[in-house]
């Protein structure tokens, strides 16, 4: 039976069709053809949805006649077979994402399915990866999460052994906003077992190399508050399929939030090597270990090449539509279990424990031999998330002041909800297509609004403290620049803690601290390369780039006492670097504004040091890696472009020089065939490809050249601190410089304060920290704020405990 559909309303984002759905006394199978996405609603409650690829739903039976509502999209992308460029299949999709919407819903009676007992050859994972944003944007991916999630519901309602997980509560979120009815059908799910939030252990699926340390805890606290406010399930997955990427201290981050279970697919795209174990455990620099699986594949039918692979594996199968959501069909639910049952992610893992003994280890960072773009692509927003950290940490710690100078508690609680809800911000566009830079025009323009917004939330909280800090916080001298010296060519920089000589075009020919040799060659000299990748432009650079260098040629220059000022032209872009050296600071600053105009150019800082070490060290989340510099393995070439945030240091003996960053990411490493190190640095990119303006117009960048003596790596922490932080009064400090006050900040739940510390040089230690305020109480906690088993004790003005090497330990103290 075909019935009419009524236009009720027309949007600019839907179309609201209606009609009536007479009584009937058994099942009934609605069909809606869109290629867009439509919302089924009867009598106003979600009862499904349909799309390119979920074409039916099936209602029960009611006596009474029911009012039929579609919400249909005006315009959407399809749920999956996404491109890869900006090719023919992609104009051809953005030609058919706009449709006119049918009139005619087809109704038909249906039999009562029979289903039958499933089998248990090989574990189900019912799923739908939905990307927050990606070719399309946040508005959008609120429609495709309710449409998603109501497929998911649909599909379990006709079949009661069908499991659903979904991972990010962000996407809870956003269908818990836009209709809580719904939602409360969701929760009710999860309470008998059909929805299941287990693997939602953060908040989005973040990008995990960009983000700080931190910031990774924070999405897993916030996931853990919202799953367990919500549903009274604490997730212990952390299901990552699709992130480009993982640190080698993401074991310890997750084991300090209680996590004990690691799964991807994103391995399986390496481009050289192949990634070795489905299954092994991931150990952590400090010796923490989780669970891990490496899947063939995120989305799918219960196809018999699928099939087979999985029971090769020992590994579950996953069902499901992704990227754009979806999720399975009733229909690839029905195939699936004739080879398989359904589980929640937990049962698998489980039995994984029960043979952990024999699972292989793997203690190195899970490197993704593919998408080595992303460490680059899109300055401005990986420019506002270093900014927002930094200014969330300094905030934090104001507040922290407050509470530990008993400020009066309500303001302490609303300047804490502001923070909170500064977090919701940086943590949502943190997601793994957002802030590599991978998604188009108007997901940037909604994502650079809101940290406008949280910028100013900031800037309100840091003012509200102000009264309530201690006098010297408000009041601090601003170093001042020396003035470079013009000698045989060559500007000359000295403040007594660094010397250094560059050359008219800002070449680094120089640079040592008192009594230390120097170690570069020549370093901080531009350059400009073609860039164009044979696919996924924004995502990948390409092997052998630097075989097509493009023009950077200075202009003219300048010294005033502020420093150098060199003028480039850079392949067509005009661009100014301002070499400085400030009073008392161990590094040597370089800051570049430039007016990006070059399309497909990558630009880089490329530096040659006489020390040749056989790694070089990277910051990594609350943590180092140091890589081996290897050119000799098919693995090591393919790691010519790398991931490391905050530094790098090349040192031996004692000798060393580390490069410190604010804000980019993607470096390499070579060893020189006379003898040193080569390190190159990724500015921007530029590619056109899905948003054509990515790195366009003004933009900032800032490093600094820190010579050392081979200084450990708690100095070097220290030395980056002064660097990328304000000045400020700490509320904690730790006598010993191999440990590092990571974040203050005040507890979640109001009483006291957390603060959270890491041994950054590989050795166990006492931990002493020198407070600030009178603290009255003490005890060891974990990233989610439980009091967890760990001996600490208040001595006069010091926080005491012990912290093995590379650990990570986390306190509340009361005042």
């Amino acid at each position: 039976m075909r019935l009419p559909l009524r236009e009720l309303e027309r949007g600019n984002a839907l179309v609201v069709l209606e009609t009536a759905l007479e009584p009937s006394d058994v099942p009934m199978r609605m069909r809606y053809r869109t290629r867009t996405g439509a919302l089924l609603r009867l009598d106003g409650a979600v009862a499904g949805a349909f799309d390119r690829e979920h074409t039916e739903v099936l209602v029960s039976p009611s006596a009474a006649e029911r009012r039929v509502t579609l919400e249909v999209e005006r315009r959407a992308l399809p749920t999956n077979h996404l491109p890869s460029g900006d090719g023919w299949r992609w104009q051809l999709m953005l030609r058919r994402a706009t449709q006119e919407p049918a009139h005619t819903i087809d109704v038909e009676p249906v039999a009562p399915a029979t289903v039958a007992e499933p089998a248990t050859d090989v574990a189900l994972w019912g799923h739908s990866h939905l990307d927050v944003a990606w070719l399309w944007n946040y508005t959008e991916t609120r429609r495709k999460a309710m449409r998603t999630f109501a497929n998911a519901l649909a599909v379990g309602e006709a079949d009661p052994s069908f499991v659903f997980m979904q991972s990010q509560p962000q996407l809870y979120a956003y269908v818990e906003e836009q209709d809580a009815a719904f939602f409360a059908r969701v929760v009710d799910a999860v309470r008998e077992g059909r929805f299941d939030p287990s693997p939602a252990a953060l908040w989005v699926e973040p990008d995990c190399n960009l983000i700080s340390g931190e910031s990774l805890l924070r999405q897993m606290l916030f996931a853990h508050r919202y799953c367990t406010s919500r549903f009274d399930r604490a997730p212990v997955l952390a299901w990552l399929p699709d992130t480009f990427g993982f640190p080698n201290t993401l074991p310890t981050l997750l084991a300090h939030a209680d996590i004990p279970y690691f799964a991807s697919t994103k391995l399986q795209w390496n481009d050289t090597t192949r990634f070795a174990h489905p299954q092994f455990r991931w150990r952590g620099p400090d010796g923490s270990e989780v669970l891990g699986a490496m899947l063939a594949a995120y989305e799918g039918s219960a196809s018999s090449k699928r099939v087979a692979t999985a029971r090769e594996r020992h590994e579950p199968l996953v069902i499901g539509y992704s990227d754009g959501g979806g999720g399975p069909t009733l229909a690839q639910v029905r195939e699936a279990e004739r080879i398989g049952s359904w589980q929640r992610p937990p049962q698998f893992f489980e039995t994984l424990r029960e043979r952990a003994d024999v699972l292989p280890v793997h203690d190195d960072e899970l490197y993704l031999e593919y998408h080595r773009g992303t460490y680059t692509t899109h300055h401005d927003v990986k420019a506002a998330n270093a900014r927002i950290e930094r200014m969330l940490r300094d905030v934090e710690e104001r507040v922290a002041w407050c509470v530990a100078v008993r400020a009066p508690r309500d303001v302490v609680e609303r300047l804490h909800a502001q923070i909170d809800a500064v977090w919701e911000i940086a943590l949502r566009n943190q997601f793994h297509d957002v802030l590599p830079g991978t998604s188009v025009p108007s997901a940037y323009e909604e994502s650079l609004a809101e940290y406008e917004r949280a910028f100013a939330m900031l800037e309100f909280v840091r003012s509200s403290t102000e009264a309530m800090l201690p006098r010297a916080a408000r009041s601090q001298r601003v170093p001042a620049p020396c003035r470079p010296v013009f000698d045989d060519g060559e500007y000359v920089f000295d403040n007594g803690i660094v010397h250094a000589r560059v050359n008219e075009n800002g070449a680094l020919v120089h640079c040592s601290g008192p009594g230390a040799p120097n170690v570069i060659a020549q370093a901080n000299l531009l350059a400009a390369y073609r860039d164009r990748p044979r696919k996924w432009e924004a995502w990948n650079v390409d092997a052998g780039y630097e075989r097509h260098p493009a023009r950077v040629r200075p202009v003219d220059r300048s010294a005033t006492s502020d420093g150098l000022t060199v003028r480039f032209d850079a392949a067509g872009s005009p661009l100014t670097m301002q070499v400085s050296l400030i009073e008392n600071e161990p590094f040597l600053r370089v800051d570049v504004a430039a007016d990006w105009r070059s399309d497909r150019v990558l630009l880089r800082v490329e530096n040659w040091l006489t020390v040749a070490p056989d790694r070089v060290r990277f910051g990594s989340p609350h943590g180092t890696v140091a890589r081996a510099i290897d050119s000799e393995t098919p693995a090591g070439r393919a790691r010519f472009e790398v991931p490391g945030q905050r530094f790098a240091s090349a040192a031996e003996a004692e000798r060393g020089m580390a490069i410190f960053t604010l804000d980019t990411y993607g470096w390499s490493t070579r060893r020189l065939s006379r003898g040193g190190t080569h390190i190159g640095h990724s500015l921007l990119r530029a590619p056109r490809w899905p948003d054509p303006l990515a790195d366009r117009g003004d933009v900032a960048l800032s490093w600094a050249f820190a010579p050392h003596g081979g200084a450990g790596t708690g100095a070097l922490e220290h030395a980056w601190e002064s660097y990328a932080m304000p000045p400020r009064v700490r509320l904690f400090t730790a006598t010993d410089t191999s440990v590092l006050v990571v974040a203050v900040k005040p507890a979640v739940d109001g009483n006291g304060v957390i603060v959270r510390v890491r041994e950054c040089d590989g050795e166990a230690r006492p931990l002493r920290l020198r407070c600030g305020a009178r603290m009255r109480g003490v005890c060891a906690v974990d990233a989610l704020e439980r009091t967890v088993e760990d001996e600490a004790a208040i001595e006069g003005e010091e926080l005491v405990a012990t912290i093995p090497g590379f650990g990570l330990r986390s306190y509340r103290v009361t005042f």
